[in-house]
């Protein structure tokens, strides 16, 4: 019975090593029933934490003092009533940006700081009418002419303030304002501003060159240029006129040039013919025509005239304003009656 059980005992050991031997040579590598092993797999490392770049704004060049457009020396060849008007320089205040370095919170979260950007300008608010109002006295205080109108009287002022230094003593207050008159006083009105201009500054003369708006812009219904509306911009004329006269202050009122179209030139001619009555009726007051320079022999409109055997341009190409040299032109001859006048030296 024994020698049974040592049998058994040998054959369960037997059977032991040979399973164990037979799951080793299962998992040997190189063995000839082998499968070709699988594509290793990707192995994953831990993501690297960046470093965000710095959020240091690049460096905003300031514009160098004096860094507006400045315009060539010397007359430009064309003005027109757009760009005639003196404008208040516009400035303003940047507010500076700062610069700082972003630091990551965690390895996941942490993104780059976004462009810190530089602030809107912010324009500096207007100054109030008072000091507006304020501001223009104490420019005319002491000048010898003030120039005043629309357009056209904006010309007159900026070639009158170079002229107007060959007169020892004398100086110019150019008041002139673009799309103005003496019919609508809803944008500007000239009644209230002349009277501002004598009590304050008293100038020896005023310059007065303005018609060409009114002269598209009816009167308690009656048409611009029609003999009724004549009639009634010659008493608004007067009205305005005598304001200076009160004053004692003289007015020489330059008449409009002839102008292209032939509609408009028609109710130009009405706006002078009403501004030369009303001089007339008031003391103190001068009218001048200012068409001879401007027109042919046979009374024309003119773009450009011989003048010392060169053609030159007198006239804007809208052919109501006039050219820089036009008005260099025109103001000449009005220096000279002035002088006549006796408000200015001769």
């Amino acid at each position: 019975m024994r020698p049974i059980m040592r049998c058994c005992v040998l054959w369960l050991a037997l059977l032991t090593l040979a399973g164990c031997s037979w799951r080793g040579w299962r998992k040997a590598p190189g063995s000839m029933t082998a499968k070709a092993p699988a594509a290793p797999e990707t192995e994953v490392k831990p993501r690297p934490v960046i470093e965000p770049p710095s959020a240091v704004p690049p460096p905003v060049a300031s514009p160098p003092a004096g860094s507006a457009a400045q315009s060539p020396s010397g007359l430009p060849a064309e003005e027109t009533k757009e760009n005639l008007e003196a404008k208040p320089a516009r400035t303003a205040a940047l507010t500076p940006a700062t610069s700082a370095v972003a630091r990551p919170s965690a390895p996941r979260s942490a993104k780059p700081a976004p462009a810190p950007t530089v602030a809107a300008l912010a324009p500096v608010p207007a100054p109030k009418p008072a000091a507006t109002a304020a501001a223009a006295a104490t420019a005319v205080k002491g000048c010898s002419i003030a120039v005043v109108g629309d357009s056209l009287a904006v010309g007159i002022g900026v070639t009158m303030g170079k002229r107007i230094r060959h007169y020892a003593g004398a100086s110019c207050a150019s008041l002139g304002k673009v799309s103005t008159g003496l019919i609508s006083k809803r944008f500007f009105d000239w009644e209230k501003r002349l009277a501002e201009l004598v009590a304050s500054g008293k100038p020896d003369a005023v310059v007065v060159m303005m018609g060409g708006n009114d002269a598209n812009n009816a009167i308690a219904g009656k048409t611009a240029g029609s003999p009724a509306w004549e009639a009634a911009y010659r008493e608004k004329a007067e009205h305005f006129l005598r304001i200076a006269s009160a004053a004692g202050v003289k007015v020489l009122w330059v008449g409009l040039p002839v102008m292209r179209d032939p509609a408009y030139a028609g109710r130009v001619r009405a706006v002078n013919a009403a501004a030369k009555q009303a001089c007339a009726a008031v003391p103190g007051c001068t009218y001048m025509e200012a068409g001879a320079p401007f027109v042919d022999d046979a009374g024309h409109f003119v773009q450009a005239k011989d003048i010392g055997g060169r053609l030159v341009s007198l006239r804007a190409k809208d052919g109501v304003h006039m050219t820089m040299t036009g008005y260099d032109l025109l103001t000449r001859q009005v220096l000279q009656r002035l002088a006549a006048l006796g408000a200015l030296p001769q």
